[in-house]
């Protein structure tokens, strides 16, 4: 089968058929890769209600974990192999008539490569700086996400001392805060450097979250940690990373699914914990 592509679009005002191309699925029969714009998601996310954004997003997940499975199914048995194919996206294109639509497959005289992929998806999608955007590791990635996506809900690079958190002795930072009926915190941490001094850091934060647990209002309260698993070849580390989510203290959230923050926040109501004047006096 002839290389083909499907431009997804995300559906403004469906009476004035208004649109914006939000992501790219590319396939040759035997492989497929597909990529959605979270960047350019959250750029137009006011154009739409709350609902409509997360059912927007769930499609875009949806078939990116058809696009993965397809990507790992070596025998072609499961339904996702079966369905990315260009008599799939024909359908799609014909009776998709909602808050996400896909353009007609168009077959194209390229092979399937990372790097095709990356040149129409910078021309129908999204231009990104990839000189800069290769350079990002995973956490620094979603940080960057998150900084966006929940900036109406928390605090950020928030200190904290004693007159904040009663029994706290020096003052902690944070990477973010916020509170609904509960205290609500994150932070983030690659467990890909040096040992030492990720368990330093690692048992401070664990510390400000106890401390926060004898408050009224963070008994109960919610706290995220973006964290990836490292290579379990580098012993140490894997070992500080199993320690941490085997204390169930803290919510480990991987880089890949950081969406999960920013619907709790939606979902929950939170709100941040100080005023902005206030925020980093």
């Amino acid at each position: 089968m002839k290389t083909f592509y499907s431009i997804l679009y995300s559906t403004i005002r469906p009476n004035l058929d208004e649109k914006v191309s939000i992501g790219l699925f590319m396939g040759d029969g035997e492989r497929c890769i597909f990529q959605y714009s979270a960047e350019k998601l959250l750029i137009i996310k006011d154009l739409f209600s709350n609902s409509a954004y997360q059912n927007i997003r769930t499609s875009l997940k949806s078939l990116s974990n058809l696009a993965e499975e397809c990507s790992n199914d070596h025998l072609k048995s499961h339904r996702s192999f079966r369905i990315m194919e260009v008599d799939y996206f024909d359908y799609l294109s014909r009776y998709a008539q909602n808050l996400v639509t896909y353009s007609p497959p168009k077959s194209i005289d390229i092979q399937l490569t990372k790097d095709n992929f990356e040149k129409l998806f910078e021309k129908f999608v999204y231009d990104l700086p990839r000189e800069i955007v290769h350079k990002l590791k995973p956490i620094e990635t979603a940080r960057r996400m998150l900084t966006k996506s929940i900036a109406s809900h928390v605090n950020f690079d928030v200190e904290l001392n004693g007159s904040d958190i009663p029994g706290l002795v020096v003052p902690a930072k944070l990477w973010f805060i916020g509170k609904n009926e509960v205290q609500v915190t994150g932070e983030s941490k690659d467990f890909n450097g040096v040992p030492h001094f990720i368990q330093q850091q690692v048992n401070a934060h664990l510390y400000l979250i106890d401390k926060i647990k004898e408050t009224p209002s963070g008994k109960n309260g919610h706290f995220f940690f973006i964290a990836d698993e490292p290579d379990k070849n580098l012993h140490e580390n894997h070992k500080l990373w199993k320690a941490v989510r085997a204390s169930r203290l803290l919510d480990i959230v991987p880089t890949k699914e950081i969406d999960k923050v920013e619907e709790y926040m939606v979902r929950h109501g939170v709100e941040p914990l100080f005023p902005s004047e206030f925020q980093n006096e």
